[in-house]
C-alpha cells in the first residue's frame, strides 16, 4: 500500500466504529478483517480473523472443497516484525447438490491467523497488515469475489490492549477442532477404509460424521453402535497411505466438537474381527485351493488346461515317468506364477496403491498380446501351421519328451488367463488376502495355485490313476481341432475387452498385428532359412511395435471447439448454429448441466443433427476474454448457456438449471 493509500485509509478509520477493522462490500460478500487487540506489543501473539458474511443461500468453500468449487486464497503482505501461521480453517458444513456433497460455510464464514510480533518491533509507531483475500461464492451460480483487506495496529510497550472484538474471537479459537495426538490406525478394504474413532460415550452421541482432505476420499458418516464406526469409500479406487479430515461429533442437544485426525494403515498382517468380518486366515486358504480346483472349469481357463489333457491321455500309457515330470512343471509353473503375482500386489501395495483381482487386464497391451496369443494357438491346434512357438508350442507338440519347458509355460498361460475370472469360494478368499500383510498374501496365492494344478498334479504323483483317463486313439486328433474353437472364443472375448478397454484405434493396430503375424507364420512354413529368419524378426518387431503404439498417450475425440470471440463473429457470418458453454471447473451447477444434460447422447445428437458448434468457454484459471463476455450479458458468474441460431438470429439466453428438454426447445426454434 503506497503512502498516499494509506494516510486516507487512516483518515477513513478514525471515523470507523472499530478502530482495526477494514471493510469490503462485493456482488455477494461483505468482507472484513478484526483482530482481538487494539494495540500491538514486541513479543505479543494476537490473533486475526476474515469474516466473509454472504446473502441468504449463497456459501464459499474450506480447505478441501469437495466435488466442485474452490478453496479460498489469503495472501499477506506484513511488516518485517510480525510473523503469521497459516490459515486455520474451522469444520465444514456439508452441502449435497444432486450426486456432488461440497465442504464448506453458508451465511458465515471465518478464517483465522495467529500472529506474533517480533522482540524488534518499534514501540509508538503504526503497523499496517495488507492481506489479498480470493474466494468463490456459489448459488445456482458460481462468482470468484476478492476484497483488499487491511490491518492497522498501533505499537505500544504494553499487551493485552484487548478489543471490542476479543470475545468473538475468543469463541472462534474454542471451536478450532482438536488435534487428537495419537494417530488413526485403519484398515483398507479393496476400495475403501475403515477406522474406530473412540468409544461411544453413553447414549450422548447423536451423530458423528467424517470431512476427508484427501481428495480421493469421500464424505462419511459413523456407525453408532459401542465404538464410532467410520467406513469411508475411495472416489477412484486408490487408498493413500496416511488419511487427514475432521471428526464432528454432535450431541443429543446439537453441541458440536470438532478434531483433527491424521492416521495410517494397520501394521499387522491380521485383521481384526471387525475389520475382517467372519474370515480368518484358516478359512481365507481353504477357500483359496477350492477356489482354484473349480477355477479349472471356468470358460477362460478350461480351453488352456485341455491341452495339458492331450498330453496326458497321449503318454498317460506308455511314459508314465514323463506324466510324472509333465505334471510337476507344470504345477511348478502355476504355482510360481501366483508367488510373482503376489510379489508383485504386494510391491503396489508397499508403493501407496491398492490393485485387485485380474489387475494385469486393465492394461491394453497385456489384453491386446493375450488375444493375439490365444488366436494363434487355437490355429495351432486346428493344424494351420506346427511349429514351436515361444510357449514351447502349447500345441500338437506338447507331450514330447524334452518339452517341460512347454509344461512350466502351459502353466504360467493358465495363470494369466485365469485372473479375470472369479470361481465360487476364491473371490472371499482374493478380497480377504488384498488387505493383509506380506506373509498371508504369499500363502493364500499358493493355495490358490495348488488347486488349480490339483488335477494334473494328483496324475503326476499316482500314475494309476492314469487308468481312468480315455485311451489314445485317431479321437484325440478330432478332440484337439475341437479345442481350438473355445480359444478363438476367449480370443474374441478378450478383443472386446480390448474395444471397450482401449478403443477402436487401439483394437485396429491390434487387428493389424494379427494380420503381420500370420504373414510372419507363413514365412516360418515356407523351407529355406532366410524365410524363418526373416519370419521370427517380422514376429519380434511387430510385437516390439505394438508395446511402444500401446505406450503412447491416447488421443481423445475433440467433441467441441475452444471459446473465441472471433471464432463467434466468424461462424456468425457464416450464418452457422453456436452453442456456448461457459463453464469451469469449480462450479457445481455447470457439473451438473454437463453431466445430466450437455453430455447427453439425445443432446450430442441434436447438436449434431442440426449442425451446432459446440463452443466451451472454460472460466477455471479466469479468463479475461471470458469475463468481459459474460459481462456483455450482464452476468458476473459462471454457468451461463447462450445459443446462436443459425442466420444470425439474435442471441437466446439458457436457464443457469438446465434440462434436456429446455435446451432441445431452445434449439428447435
Amino acid at each position: 500500500m503506497n503512502i498516499i493509500r494509506s494516510l486516507i485509509f487512516l483518515i477513513t478509520l478514525s471515523f470507523a466504529f472499530s478502530a482495526n477493522a477494514s471493510v469490503v462490500t462485493t456482488s455477494q460478500t461483505q468482507a472484513s478483517i478484526i483482530s482481538d487487540v487494539k494495540t500491538v506489543a514486541s513479543g505479543e501473539k494476537f490473533w486475526a480473523v476474515v469474516h466473509l458474511k454472504m446473502q441468504d443461500g449463497w456459501h464459499t468453500y474450506w480447505k478441501n472443497p469437495g466435488d466442485t468449487g474452490m478453496a479460498p486464497q489469503f495472501i499477506w503482505t506484513l511488516p518485517k516484525d510480525f510473523k503469521i501461521s497459516e490459515v486455520i480453517f474451522l469444520a465444514p458444513d456439508r452441502h449435497k447438490i444432486e450426486e456432488f456433497i461440497d465442504y464448506g460455510y453458508e451465511k458465515d464464514a471465518w478464517f483465522l491467523f495467529e500472529l506474533t510480533a517480533t522482540a524488534s518491533l518499534p514501540e509508538n509507531a503504526t503497523s499496517i497488515l495488507s492481506l489479498k483475500a480470493n474466494w468463490l461464492v456459489c448459488n445456482e451460480i458460481c462468482i470468484p469475489e476478492s476484497a483488499d483487506l487491511s490491518l492497522v495496529l498501533p505499537t505500544t510497550n504494553t499487551q493485552g490492549n484487548l478489543s471490542e472484538d476479543s470475545e468473538v474471537i475468543k469463541q472462534l479459537v474454542a471451536k478450532i477442532p482438536q488435534k487428537l495426538g495419537d494417530k488413526i490406525s485403519y484398515a483398507v478394504h479393496d476400495k475403501s477404509l475403515s477406522f474406530d474413532f473412540l468409544e461411544k460415550p453413553e447414549s450422548n452421541i447423536k451423530s458423528a460424521y467424517f470431512f476427508p482432505l484427501n481428495d480421493n476420499l469421500e464424505f462419511a458418516e459413523a456407525d453408532l453402535g459401542k465404538k464410532i464406526t467410520f467406513n469411508i469409500k475411495s472416489k477412484d479406487g486408490t487408498i493413500p497411505d496416511n488419511i487427514e479430515g475432521i471428526v464432528s461429533l454432535i450431541d443429543k442437544e446439537g453441541k458440536r466438537l470438532d478434531y483433527e485426525i491424521s492416521g495410517e494403515k494397520a501394521l499387522s498382517n491380521t485383521l481384526t474381527a471387525q475389520e475382517s468380518g467372519s474370515t480368518s486366515i484358516i478359512q481365507a486358504i481353504i477357500f483359496a485351493f477350492l477356489g482354484g480346483i473349480i477355477l479349472n472349469l471356468m470358460p477362460c481357463v478350461f480351453p488352456i488346461l485341455s491341452l495339458k489333457a492331450l498330453a496326458i491321455a497321449k503318454k498317460a500309457y506308455l511314459h508314465p515317468e514323463i506324466v510324472r515330470k509333465q505334471g510337476i512343471y507344470y504345477t511348478l509353473g502355476v504355482v510360481l506364477s501366483f508367488v510373482v503375482l503376489a510379489a508383485i500386489i504386494i510391491g503396489v501395495k508397499i508403493g501407496g496403491q491398492n490393485i485387485g483381482w485380474g489387475y494385469q487386464m486393465q492394461s491394453p497391451l497385456f489384453v491386446a498380446l493375450l488375444t493375439i496369443l490365444l488366436f494363434f494357438v487355437g490355429l495351432n491346434l486346428s493344424g494351420y501351421f506346427e511349429i514351436p512357438l515361444i510357449f514351447g508350442n502349447l500345441g500338437g507338440k506338447v507331450s514330447s519328451e524334452d518339452n517341460f519347458i512347454g509344461s512350466f509355460l502351459t502353466g504360467v498361460l493358465a495363470v494369466l488367463v485365469a485372473t479375470p475370472c472369479t470361481a465360487p469360494f476364491m473371490a472371499t478368499a482374493v478380497g480377504f488376502a488384498l488387505t493383509q500383510g506380506s506373509i498371508v498374501i504369499i500363502t493364500i496365492f499358493v493355495a490358490l495355485g495348488l488347486g488349480l494344478a490339483l488335477p494334473f498334479m494328483l496324475i503326476s504323483l499316482f500314475p494309476s490313476l492314469v487308468k481312468f483317463l480315455p485311451k489314445s486313439g485317431v479321437w484325440l486328433l478330432t478332440f484337439k481341432q475341437l479345442l481350438a474353437f473355445p480359444l478363438y472364443l476367449s480370443a474374441v472375448w478378450l478383443f472386446w475387452v480390448l474395444l471397450r478397454e482401449a478403443g477402436e484405434d487401439y483394437a485396429t493396430i491390434t487387428l493389424i498385428a494379427i494380420v503381420i503375424i500370420s504373414f510372419a507364420i507363413w514365412l516360418l512354413q515356407r523351407a529355406g532359412k532366410i524365410a524363418k529368419i526373416f519370419g521370427s524378426l517380422i514376429v519380434i518387431i511387430t510385437i516390439a511395435l505394438l508395446a511402444i503404439l500401446f505406450s503412447l498417450p491416447r488421443t481423445q475425440p475433440v467433441e467441441h471447439i475452444k471459446f473465441s470471440v472471433a471464432e463467434i463473429d466468424k461462424l456468425r457470418k457464416e450464418n452457422k448454429a453456436i452453442f456456448v458453454d461457459a463453464t469451469a471447473d469449480w462450479c457445481i451447477t455447470c457439473k451438473i448441466n454437463e453431466n445430466l444434460v450437455l453430455s447427453t447422447s439425445e443432446i450430442k445428437k441434436a447438436f449434431a443433427n442440426k449442425n451446432i458448434t459446440y463452443m466451451v468457454a472454460d472460466w477455471t484459471h479466469g479468463d479475461e476474454e471470458i469475463t468481459k463476455y459474460l459481462q456483455s450479458f450482464k452476468r458476473s458468474g459462471v454457468p451461463i448457456y447462450v445459443y446462436y441460431p443459425p442466420n444470425s438470429g439474435e442471441p437466446i439466453i439458457l436457464p443457469q438449471v438446465l434440462t434436456k428438454d429446455i435446451v432441445l426447445q431452445k434449439i428447435s426454434k
